[in-house]
């Protein structure tokens, strides 16, 4: 098992097997265990600090007439598809073309 500070790899650029630089990590996803939690997916984007701060400056209605790009949509990385060896420089397993992109509401 290997542990981590996840909260030192927030923010961090990751980049595909190839090396093309696919976004930041914005978000990791877990589940709870008895005594550990396990890692399920990363959620990498690159308008990661553009939507907060549109979220928060924003009404509703105002985020809802400006459009995304399927392009802009976050990539969901499985945890065995990410390549952690360097903390600090997260990276695929796989190419960009394979990842998973999700829409958000």
């Amino acid at each position: 098992m290997i542990e981590l500070q996840l909260r030192k790899m927030l923010g961090a650029k990751v980049y595909d097997s190839e090396g093309a630089h696919i976004g930041r990590l914005e978000e990791i996803e877990a589940e709870r265990g008895d005594e550990s939690c396990a890692i399920v997916s990363y959620l990498v984007e690159h308008r990661g600090p553009l939507d907060r701060i549109s979220t928060w400056a924003l009404t509703n209605s105002m985020q809802k007439k400006l459009s995304r790009r399927s392009s802009a949509e976050p990539y969901r990385i499985g945890w065995d598809q990410m390549d952690l060896s360097d903390p600090h420089k997260p990276k695929t397993l796989v190419p960009k073309e394979l990842l998973t992109r999700i829409k958000r509401a």
